[in-house]
């Protein structure tokens, strides 16, 4: 970022200074080509073009970096496929289990994945922009939120509760991944 700062304050300051020698002195007729400061003039084209070479460095690294980003990508698309997958293996087990087993399946089986997911969520601004990172960051929110809502009915005691949000979790992670894929096609 501070690459691109300096390389567009070095391209300002190069075509102000340009233009600013071409108009300083007022035409000779005789000779219009010693009007202008040459020197002056050509040590700002030089300042400008410094700053265009930064600039395309950092537009390299920004697609270095996106290149490289591509392992991030699948890792964190991994993760939130697991956590949709645990999310759905709860719902299919509710039947079977007491409230203290969701409690801890919640804790040890999708935790870790959901934190995962979050931890390297950045990767998917980075690769796809702010409208597919918030279209999936909307869609694993209400589903975080809903499998937090299941773990607070599990440990009350309210079976009923703990089986709609865990449903409701399940759906929402199932679009988070149904987001993260359509936006890699």
């Amino acid at each position: 970022m501070q690459l691109s700062i300096i390389g567009q304050c070095l391209l300002w300051l190069g075509f102000l200074g340009g233009s600013l020698a071409t108009v300083l002195r007022l035409e000779n007729e005789q000779a219009p080509w010693q009007t202008i400061p040459w020197l002056a003039y050509l040590g700002s084209v030089l300042v400008g073009v410094v700053g265009v070479v930064l600039l395309r460095l950092q537009k390299a690294a920004e697609r270095s970096q996106s290149a490289s980003s591509q392992v991030g990508l699948e890792a964190v698309t991994a993760h939130l496929q697991t956590a949709a997958s645990q999310v759905g293996q709860l719902v299919q087990q509710l039947d079977d289990m007491t409230c203290e087993d969701v409690l801890e399946f919640v804790d040890q089986k999708c935790g870790p994945s959901l934190a995962e997911f979050a931890d390297g969520r950045q990767v998917i601004s980075d690769r796809f922009g702010t409208t597919v990172y918030a279209a999936v960051m909307t869609e694993f929110a209400s589903g975080e939120r809903y499998l937090n809502r299941a773990w607070s009915a599990a440990a009350d005691g309210y079976v009923d509760e703990v089986q709609r949000s865990a449903g409701y979790a399940h759906q929402f992670l199932l679009a988070a991944v149904t987001e993260l894929e359509q936006a890699g096609k």
